[in-house]
């Protein structure tokens, strides 16, 4: 995917600009996150064990770096995007693990969506290294990560929030405190509760007026301005030519991929069966999100969910490339 920063972006963050910032996971969300951070004038050095997403970064001007110990020398804060909470772990605890290279008093901020208690874990491992640590993980898709409108929700010290804000406030549009070390990603488990179960019900309504014959945009007019309006249907409306900017109309290309839908909601019902909590349509989506693994679908937006519900139609194209 080619991303690019909206002019919009610039200047935001001037008032900390001069700090160094290190950021590590340049994927789908990770890569416009960290090109909004250059633009904004930020000092960045980057780290992703895929060479070409650091060429990309160095082409806009961050420092690409070597290794993540060698991009975390000398940043007074550090960014973590990574897939979940083993990938997290292993980049602050492991073999090459840069906690023990930052230095004392500077900040980590971890944007990825892990379990509460892992976060809390790691709160802790960071406050024994003189680490100050925020969980900041975000919603809004890639199209949000490239425009800074994500929504940011956060864990840990307000006054280091405070602190912070210039900078979030480039990835962001809505930078939320939410309460202690765990309460970013606790609200945003929460969140995928609504987005993925959301998202399957949209499915269910095309793939229910797809074989009575109603017209997918006509359907799109009607719900979005009745009670089923929705996020998922007004992003997402899982039939190409609609509205011509879904990940339907090219072939499921993904702005959230479906494995880390299933992921979220993994994580969600793990954290309900800790806390004796109930949630039996978080449970079917999650089912359902897991057989697009099995059709080979995963890699492609949680959209394609769909595709289970409505069978191999024009809208399942593969992506191009």
């Amino acid at each position: 995917m080619t991303s690019r920063v909206r002019p919009s972006a610039t200047r935001q963050g001037e008032g900390m600009s001069d700090t160094w910032v290190a950021f590590m996971g340049l994927g789908t969300m990770g890569r416009p996150m960290a090109e909004r951070l250059v633009a904004a004038g930020y000092r960045l050095a980057v780290y992703d064990p895929l060479p070409e997403a650091l060429d990309a970064l160095a082409a806009v001007g961050a420092q690409a770096a070597p290794s993540a110990r060698k991009a975390v020398t000398g940043a007074r804060v550090v960014i973590t995007m990574l897939p979940d909470g083993p990938h997290v772990r292993e980049a602050l605890t492991g073999p090459e693990g840069v906690l023990q290279e930052m230095s004392p008093g500077s900040t980590l901020i971890d944007m990825s969506t892990i379990d509460p208690p892992t976060s809390k874990e790691l709160a802790g491992l960071a406050r024994r290294h003189g680490v100050r640590m925020l969980d900041a993980p975000v919603s809004g898709s890639s199209a949000g990560a490239v425009d800074g409108t994500l929504t940011v929700m956060v864990g840990g010290d307000a006054g280091v929030l405070a602190e912070l804000r210039p900078l979030l406030s480039v990835l962001g549009r809505n930078v939320v405190h939410c309460g202690d070390h765990g309460a970013g990603v606790s609200v945003k488990l929460a969140n995928q509760i609504v987005a993925g179960t959301s998202m399957v019900a949209v499915a269910e309504s095309y793939a229910l007026a797809q074989s009575l014959g109603i017209d997918p945009r006509l359907l799109f007019d009607v719900v979005s301005a009745s009670s089923g309006d929705c996020w998922a249907l007004r992003t997402r409306p899982p039939v190409p030519g609609v509205l011509g900017t879904s990940p339907a109309d090219d072939g499921f290309r993904p702005g959230f991929r479906g494995a880390l839908m299933r992921k979220d909601l993994d994580l969600a019902l793990a954290t309900a069966e800790a806390h004796a909590v109930n949630l039996p349509v978080t449970s079917r989506a999650r089912e359902l999100y897991a057989q697009l693994t099995g059709k080979g679908l995963d890699d492609r937006d949680f959209s394609a969910v769909f595709t289970l519900l409505a069978g191999e139609g024009p809208g399942t194209r593969p992506p191009r490339r």
